[in-house]
């Protein structure tokens, strides 16, 4: 996915979202915790840059995550955001 044509981010600083895309690409050779700290630094550069995220940019990304996490890790992966889905309603 190209997170640059997404309609969700067509508002958004280009800049910021292709460093997102960048960020998001190199996700697959990620152990479990630089995936974390991926995420963590995707939300520090947001903040930077005085982006929120909408309900749809969060649902493009998530999505687009899944598809760049090995498939052994993505059950895991859906877990975890579940867990913090479910604490932030």
């Amino acid at each position: 996915m190209d997170l640059m044509k997404h309609p969700a981010f067509k508002d958004v600083d280009q800049s910021f979202v292709s460093t997102l895309q960048g960020t998001v690409n190199s996700l697959s050779a990620k152990s479990d915790m630089e995936i974390i700290g991926t995420l963590m630094a995707i939300s520090n550069e947001a903040k930077k840059k005085n982006v929120n995220f909408t309900p749809d940019m969060q649902a493009a990304l998530l999505n687009h995550l899944k598809t760049r996490i090995p498939a052994n890790k993505r059950a895991q992966f859906e877990a975890f955001v579940s867990l913090i889905t479910s604490k932030m309603s």
